[in-house]
């Protein structure tokens, strides 16, 4: 199944999401729960509800969590009470989002994206390495397919020659018996060059490596008389 990697790499992104996003929530709440104590006990130990420099100090002193002691203070805010207005003091975090988030622990959620992750990768390196084969049928001999008027490997893979390779090739691959004489090859290829010998045997030289190359095949010279495609 082409799709399961990706479904399960979204399920653990998921569940790194919601555990990272689970411990954010819990460390605000901590926070908030730290300041309110710390608030209420400076208040006991400070009641005139006037916020001075001793205030501030006594009430950072009363703060669990080390680093808030940096960042939160005390503000005056006036509600409406039974008709009337009233002051009172308020504690404040001050820690925006990405000091929430660096404050709590996420080492869970990095080691499930971690894993899934990890689970991604393998999973697309199996599936390339373990990827089916086209085969391809088609006129064959040896390891090269003439399919669709192109050489092959069975797998599907294209084999690239010259147009002049190409045409020679054919000749081998739809003769009976894959043997060529000097002259057929030079008649068909080069109708009108009176002598084309040396222009056979260049062709000959340069499409050899390219059919060993690619193929359980190769060209044999029979006394300079034919040539025949061979499986070695």
């Amino acid at each position: 199944m082409k799709t399961l990697p990706y479904i399960v790499f979204s399920f653990l992104l998921l569940c790194a999401l919601c555990t990272g996003m689970n411990s954010y929530h819990r460390t605000k709440y901590m926070i908030a729960k730290d300041v309110n104590q710390a608030l209420k006990q400076t208040l006991k130990e400070m009641p005139d509800n006037v916020i001075t420099t001793d205030t501030i100090r006594c009430y950072r002193n009363h703060l669990a969590i080390a680093e808030l002691k940096d960042t939160a203070g005390i503000a005056m805010q006036t509600i409406c009470k039974d008709g009337r207005l009233e002051t009172k003091l308020v504690a404040e975090a001050n820690c925006d989002f990405g000091t929430i988030f660096m404050m709590s622990d996420q080492k869970a959620s990095s080691s499930i994206l971690f894993v899934g992750v990890l689970w991604l990768l393998g999973s697309l390196w199996y599936m390339k390495r373990n990827k089916p084969k086209r085969l391809v049928y088609g006129l064959s001999y040896g390891d090269i397919v003439f399919y669709e008027n192109q050489f092959m490997t069975p797998s599907g893979e294209q084999i690239h020659f010259t147009p002049m390779q190409h045409s020679l090739l054919k000749m081998f691959m739809t003769t009976d018996t894959h043997t060529l004489s000097k002259q057929d090859i030079c008649n068909r290829l080069w109708p009108k060059k009176p002598d084309a010998n040396d222009t056979l045997y260049t062709l000959i030289r340069r499409i050899k490596p390219i059919i060993e190359a690619n193929s359980n095949l190769k060209i044999e010279s029979d006394r300079g008389k034919s040539y025949s495609l061979k499986i070695k």
